[in-house]
């Protein structure tokens, strides 16, 4: 089986309770929402190569042929030592949910960072991924094209598929910028509350006009939370502090 690939490298981990973790980053192409504070181009093209980073930092790429077969991938990880993990990012990874199931030989495990709303996706890996960065997108932050409602359904249900469990770690990262509705954030984790072992509250890294969440906002979002997760933590984006891919 094949998928195309935007890239492939080693870095930190810069968002939620693995931060600061050595990872191998693979970042799919496309995906089905269009966020406001998305920080990853929307634009690919299928003729580009897969870029694989021959040193951690450096920014010296190796081009690869895509779509890439997972033996490839899985001989590409194998290269490596001292990981963590392997984050599966995008995009939107769960758009390619049956090549990630083929990636369970990985020589690390899998960790897989998504949006949460394809629940068919999320069906297909959930014996393959050992760590579930799940986010849960606010009706204020999307354009949901009118059917948020779907969305929201969509997101509880992938939750509930991805569940923490012995073998399995599923946390909700939820992104928190200065316009955010705290009934909004309340109701969301509520619905996922025994589902995940701890709630992020990522302050937005600004762009494009949209604003971070004040310092007060912040605290008192968590308070309220707390009611309803036993760890909730505020974790902004570090790797955008120090200039890491």
């Amino acid at each position: 089986m094949r998928a195309p690939i935007r890239e492939v490298f080693v870095s930190a981990q810069g968002e939620g309770p693995y931060v600061g973790y050595r990872q191998i980053f693979v970042r799919f192409p496309r995906c089905n929402l269009e966020c406001k504070y998305c920080d990853t181009p929307r634009d690919w093209d299928a003729e580009r190569k897969c870029k694989v980073e021959l040193r951690p930092g450096t920014g010296e790429f190796r081009d690869f042929d895509n779509p890439v077969s997972e033996e490839q991938l899985l001989g590409i990880i194998k290269s490596y030592e001292r990981i963590h993990s392997v984050s599966l990012t995008g995009g939107e990874p769960l758009l390619y949910a049956k090549f990630i199931k083929e990636l369970k030989p990985s020589k690390f495990p899998l960790y897989l960072e998504t949006n949460m709303t394809l629940p068919e996706g999320a069906r297909e890996v959930k014996d393959v991924v050992k760590y579930v960065s799940g986010d849960f997108k606010l009706e204020s932050q999307c354009d949901f094209k009118g059917r948020y409602e779907k969305y929201f359904e969509d997101t509880v249900r992938s939750f509930s598929i991805l569940r923490h469990t012995s073998f399995r770690d599923c946390f909700c990262k939820i992104i928190v910028s200065r316009d955010v509705k705290r009934d909004e954030v309340l109701h969301a984790v509520d619905q996922i509350k025994d589902c995940i072992t701890e709630l992020i509250l990522q302050p937005v890294t600004p762009v494009d006009g949209v604003e971070a969440a004040t310092p007060k906002q912040l605290f008192e979002l968590q308070e309220a939370a707390m009611d309803k997760v036993e760890t909730v933590r505020i974790i902004p984006q570090t790797h955008k502090m120090w200039g890491a891919l």
